[in-house]
């Protein structure tokens, strides 16, 4: 298999979390009700396209994963089952714990912080339908569903303690089928022929049912209201685009089936979300674009890709994960303490308040990579490597 380039991923992945703890900020503190921000604005108030992002990535990097482990992990066999299981755990699992426990603790502050920082900014009073929906209050019974990673099967339930949690059951929803997925429909060529655009037409089919059936973001469903799109079949297309854009560069997949993705599912999607994906796949294929595009737009590319592939995009890989997941823990506090002691007018301490809002998040997430992210990733490792048995140096 071939040895790709993706370390411009790291940078990216770093693009998308800001955009989604920027869009977050910009949502509590009031949005286009507290100071309307021509463009900017609306793309901050609408980041749901960089968790779409996050999904190509995802099924991107497993699959290339995957294919690369292929010789030496037969996919066929339990035992890969197990270890890729494994390494998602350790990968995901500690820091995700640490944050739950941290937002179910700090909820009640956290809570009264975020109506309060939406008065002082608005004048208005707040009415948030998700995590601080006045109707949900999170109970021990959330804590544990989110523990297990149950809470995104449940209406309600699947944003009650921490907002970004959702799309973790979504992901590891993915992670318990991505084996199955691989032998079913990616085993070899053949397969991929014989299968794959039936997979792309039941990927289309089943979001727009979930959609119809359990709502979305902007309504109810149907039957029940999910709000968050937390159950696997809603962003399923998103994840098999990177599974597939990885089969292709490793020979896996024709061309072909990228254009029966995109021909069959692009235009069910979102403007945002098709730039993110074009930018995803731009940089991914810029070897084969260099030949065809005009010299100009060939060096742009490749200072993108540049950019995101140096030091800031290394911490960003760090980082990523934590800045994602903890933001929406640090943002009401940060908010809060600018808003009591900063003797400025409302304008100014939103600005005040985001650079420590963005400052905060970097240095903690940064410390939990430290901390928790990368010992459990290398015990991990010495997990597997020791044949499920705890490593002595870790016992």
């Amino acid at each position: 298999m071939k040895n790709l380039d993706t370390t411009f991923l790291n940078g990216l992945r770093f693009v998308l979390a800001l955009w989604v703890a920027l869009g977050h900020f910009y949502k509590y503190i009031g949005g286009a009700a507290f100071v309307k921000i021509p463009v900017l604005g609306n793309i901050l108030m609408t980041n749901g396209p960089a968790v779409d992002g996050f999904m190509v990535i995802t099924g991107f990097l497993m699959m290339y994963q995957y294919l690369k482990r292929e010789e030496e992990e037969p996919p066929s066999e339990a035992g890969t089952f197990r270890k890729f299981w494994l390494r998602r755990l350790f990968r995901l699992y500690p820091l995700y714990f640490v944050a739950l426990i941290a937002a179910y603790n700090f909820f009640q502050y956290n809570y009264d912080s975020v109506y309060f920082n939406y008065h002082y900014f608005t004048g208005r009073e707040a009415h948030f339908t998700t995590t601080y929906n006045p109707a949900a209050y999170p109970t021990f019974s959330d804590l544990l569903l989110h523990l297990t990673f149950l809470h995104g099967l449940l209406p309600g339930v699947n944003t009650s303690i921490l907002g970004p949690a959702w799309s973790l059951s979504l992901e590891m929803q993915f992670y318990m089928l991505f084996p199955l997925l691989f032998l079913l429909f990616f085993k070899n060529g053949q397969v991929v022929k014989q299968r794959m655009v039936q997979l792309i037409l039941f990927s289309l089919v089943a979001v727009i049912a979930v959609e119809k059936l359990f709502g979305t973001w902007a309504g109810g469903g149907r039957i029940i209201s999910f709000q968050a799109p937390s159950l696997l079949f809603y962003s399923l297309h998103y994840f098999l685009l990177g599974m597939l854009l990885a089969a292709y560069l490793q020979g896996r997949a024709k061309l072909f089936h990228l254009a029966a993705w995109t021909l069959i599912i692009l235009p069910f999607t979102g403007p945002l979300t098709v730039m993110t994906i074009l930018s995803i796949v731009i940089l991914l294929f810029s070897g084969e674009i260099k030949k065809y595009a005009h010299p100009g737009i060939s060096a742009v590319i490749e200072g993108i890709k540049r950019a995101l592939s140096g030091k800031v995009g290394a911490f960003g890989a760090d980082v990523s994960y934590s800045l994602y997941l903890i933001h929406m823990i640090v943002m009401p506090g940060v908010i809060r303490m600018v808003i009591t002691y900063a003797p400025f007018g409302k304008i100014a301490n939103a600005v005040i308040a985001c650079i420590l809002f963005l400052a905060a998040n970097l240095l903690i997430s940064y410390a939990l990579y430290l901390w928790i992210e990368k010992p459990f990733i290398a015990l991990g490792k010495r997990f597997i490597k020791a044949g499920w048995r705890i490593p002595k140096a870790a016992a």
